[in-house]
């Protein structure tokens, strides 16, 4: 497919016939309409497809109400050739740099914005070789060459393309086959070391969370600046080892610091100076949060308390 071969004022609805053709329904963005100019190869086969396209600068957007209707595949895969591609799930947004392999959900609202002259693979990845916990945060997948299989991906996708003219069907089928069971093995490989590191990102949280509760611009965006994530990776990584979410984990914590001095025999302090110095910065917020964490509200805990022996 080639836009020379329309009249000017046609390339943009020729490009986008043929874009949602094969890649499902989105809407297209171009940069320069006027002088927009393409060429698209596909080839597919036994439920495998590969696009290879160049083009101007084309922004693909794919709504939710899209992503819901359209039985589109399952994940895209998106590979550069050229200057760095930007792809989206809603507002998590990554780069993916020339030789390095990008994922996308179909099933989700996303965006691809491709620079002009930039040369790109689109593969089509069926549902059976994406693991079920591959879009768990909401966020595009990336993955560099430097593993074997990624490696592999990119090789195979380069000999299909390559040679496309010559492939017969059953070879491009299974050629895509082999490469889909390889792109497989890397998410799963990926997979068991982002769980690890998501486990260790939500111990980091906890301890800081326990340190810094005390004060009261203690908030579940704070930290994450100070961890370096984003919240929706922090919330993952929370729920990854069971704990509850940023925020109900630090108000939370409020409370059982509260309730550590509600129960000090020693301790002087009025409910409301408690209530302060543990990180609140309103007392219906800490009688709530109080009584949501232990089912009875602070005066009860005190007046128990003083009522012991």
């Amino acid at each position: 497919m080639d836009t020379s071969l329309v009249s000017a004022a046609d390339r943009i609805d020729y490009w986008s016939v043929h874009s949602r053709m094969n890649q499902g329904d989105m809407r297209l963005g171009f940069a320069s309409p006027q002088q927009f100019a393409g060429t698209m190869r596909v080839q597919r086969g036994a439920g495998f497809q590969l696009v290879d396209a160049t083009a101007d600068a084309v922004d693909y957007i794919r709504t939710r109400r899209q992503a819901l209707c359209d039985e589109y595949g399952t994940a895209l895969l998106i590979i550069s050739h050229g200057a760095d591609i930007v792809i989206s799930h809603r507002d998590n947004e990554i780069g993916v740099p020339c030789g390095r392999l990008g994922l996308l959900d179909m099933g989700r609202p996303l965006s691809v914005s491709i620079p002009a002259g930039t040369r790109v693979w689109a593969v089509g990845v069926p549902g059976e070789y994406v693991p079920r916990d591959t879009f768990r945060d909401d966020t595009p997948r990336l993955l560099g060459a430097e593993r074997g299989s990624t490696a592999a991906v990119l090789a195979l996708s380069r000999t299909i393309s390559d040679h496309s003219g010559s492939l017969s069907g059953h070879e491009f089928a299974e050629i895509s086959a082999r490469s889909m069971e390889l792109l497989n093995l890397a998410l799963h490989t990926s997979s068991r070391a982002e769980q690890s590191q998501s486990a260790a990102l939500a111990h980091t949280a906890r301890s800081y969370i326990a340190e810094r509760s005390s004060d009261p611009r203690l908030t579940p965006d704070s930290v994450a600046v100070h961890l370096g994530c984003s919240r929706r990776k922090l919330e993952y990584s929370l729920r990854s080892i069971g704990a509850s979410a940023p925020a109900r984990l630090i108000a939370d914590t409020r409370a059982e610091r509260a309730y550590r001095r509600l129960t000090d025999t020693q301790e002087n302090a009025s409910i409301s100076e408690i209530a302060y110095a543990s990180g609140f910065d309103a007392l219906s917020t800490f009688h709530r949060s109080f009584a949501r964490r232990f089912g009875r509200s602070p005066t009860e805990v005190r007046r128990r308390q003083q009522r012991s022996p």
